[in-house]
């Protein structure tokens, strides 16, 4: 689990120089730093779904945007993704990783 955690992350920050990573972000400062994260992944079977469970209030403006999501815990992190069966999209399953084992960290 840490080793996947690790080759993850390593794939996910391999163009943290890149302006712009293939989710449309880029890496910037971090909130914090969670070496071994403990995370709870739920998937969706669909984008529809995936942006119907999304907390009221929190992702309504960019709802129509919406490719996953996560719920960040003092004790954990829940990431939301469409079910990688259905659609498999590792920029977005890694961009919640990483939300998950830094926080907050959008530029």
């Amino acid at each position: 689990m840490r080793a996947a955690l690790i080759l993850a992350a390593g794939l996910l920050l391999g163009g943290c120089d890149q302006s712009e990573a293939a989710d449309g972000y880029a890496f910037g400062v971090p909130t914090f730093d969670r070496v071994e994260p403990n995370i709870r992944v739920v998937t969706h079977r669909s984008l529809a779904e995936l942006r119907a469970a999304a907390p009221k209030g929190v992702y309504d403006a960019e709802a129509a945007k919406l490719m996953a999501w996560s719920v960040i815990r003092p004790d954990g992190c829940e990431m939301h993704v469409v079910d990688p069966a259905v659609s498999y999209q590792p920029e977005w399953i890694g961009h919640e990783l990483a939300h998950c084992a830094w926080g907050e960290w959008h530029r």
